[in-house]
């Protein structure tokens, strides 16, 4: 066990300083050619989301920074969903999709790029189930304004209904909150993260479509973006709230989907974010630590886990993980005091549950190794209330 250990710090040690001596970019090359007033357009694929999507519609036309409602295009792939209703009475767009053998939300995004006439300057992207904050358009046009082709917004929860969907909106928090603002420091690309973000109408035009269409199509964006020497901007004032799932099976689901999505982009984008970084062109240190990936996490995470298992139990060793899962969660819960109103109950269940979340990854990996059938599938809401 102590060699395990002791290779597993070796290989940490030599990210670790490879990564501060990778070049980072000095700033970036921003377009500083923006528009004062640009041209917007919202994107929603809402595969039978009719129980929510009506709150995201509201929350669109009280922006602060008016958004035209023939701007707005919901794309559905039944001509009877009782979307098409609730986009009517807001006199918003709708599409319908032809190409239904085509599973991903990736796919629904380019039939609805390809099939736009009008051309505009950004790209909003929303599922279904979120909710904007009057501000949230007003707030991300400031990266646009500083040039930024692709920006992210805030990801704030929708629904506090219990332990599980709050540790599973904690996820987010872990990487906006702490990877992606450690990244802005340090001029490196962000990960983008479910929805919430735009693309600028210059990229749009590059691709005529919406070229990621894997299960993770954010995360393929990241490494698309990092790869390219592509600005990143996270806009962390620019709210939005998103529904997180309520249901422990559920959330394994949507995990393993993630989990697949991820691997599969990963190890297709792996040798090019490698050679570009060894070769010190095109954001090095950005394509060195995407390179790197989940494994700059999981090696010392086994180096620790030898090394203690070499002069401790196994149960002794579980105890000691999850008072560390306790204190990552109340750094987490901390960082999320200014959007997050939790009653002291159930503060403590999230305090007490997320640790135990955190190591349900290893179920959602397991569902990934052996479900073969894991695709874009519709996550059931309850009734708007």
């Amino acid at each position: 066990m102590i060699y395990l250990s002791l290779f597993c710090f070796i290989i940490t040690m030599f990210m670790i300083v490879i990564g501060n001596i990778m070049p980072a970019k000095d700033k970036y090359k921003l377009d500083k050619k923006v528009k004062k007033d640009p041209q917007i357009a919202i994107l929603i694929p809402a595969r039978n989301e009719s129980k929510v999507i009506e709150d995201l519609l509201k929350s669109i036309t009280i922006q602060s920074h008016k958004i035209n409602a023939k701007d707005v295009y919901i794309i559905i792939e039944n001509p009877n969903d009782p979307t098409t209703k609730i986009a009517k009475k807001y006199h918003m767009n709708i599409l319908l999709r032809q190409k239904l053998n085509l599973k991903s939300k990736g796919y629904a995004l380019q039939e609805a790029i390809e099939n736009i006439k009008k051309t505009y300057d950004l790209y909003f992207i929303f599922d279904a189930d979120n909710i904007l904050d009057e501000n949230y358009i007003k707030n991300m046009l400031k990266a646009y304004n500083e040039g930024f082709p692709l920006a992210l917004g805030y990801r704030s929860l929708k629904n506090k209904t219990n332990a599980i969907s709050i540790s599973s909106w904690l996820t987010f928090i872990l990487i906006n909150e702490i990877r992606n603002k450690n990244s802005l420091k340090k001029n490196e690309n962000i990960l983008f993260s479910g929805s919430g973000f735009y693309i600028s109408g210059t990229l749009i035009n590059k691709w005529q479509t919406f070229p990621f269409h894997s299960l993770t199509e954010d995360y393929e964006l990241s490494l698309y973006a990092s790869l390219n020497n592509i600005p990143t901007k996270y806009q962390n004032d620019a709210i939005f709230y998103d529904e997180a799932p309520t249901s422990y099976q559920v959330s394994i689901t949507q995990r393993s989907r993630w989990i697949k999505g991820y691997f599969y982009n990963y190890f297709n984008y792996l040798p090019k974010l490698l050679k570009q970084s060894l070769k010190n062109i095109n954001n090095p240190r950005s394509n060195y630590k995407m390179a790197l990936g989940v494994f700059a996490f999981i090696i010392p995470f086994f180096g620790i886990f030898f090394l203690l298992l070499n002069y401790i139990p196994f149960w002794l060793f579980l105890i000691f993980l999850y008072l560390f899962g306790l204190l990552l969660t109340l750094v987490l819960l901390i960082k999320t005091n200014r959007t997050l109103k939790l009653s002291f109950k159930l503060y403590i269940e999230v305090l007490l549950y997320h640790p135990i979340f955190l190591l349900s990854y290893l179920h959602a990996f397991g569902k990934f190794l052996f479900q073969k059938d894991l695709e874009w599938s519709i996550i059931e809401h309850k009734e708007r209330k």
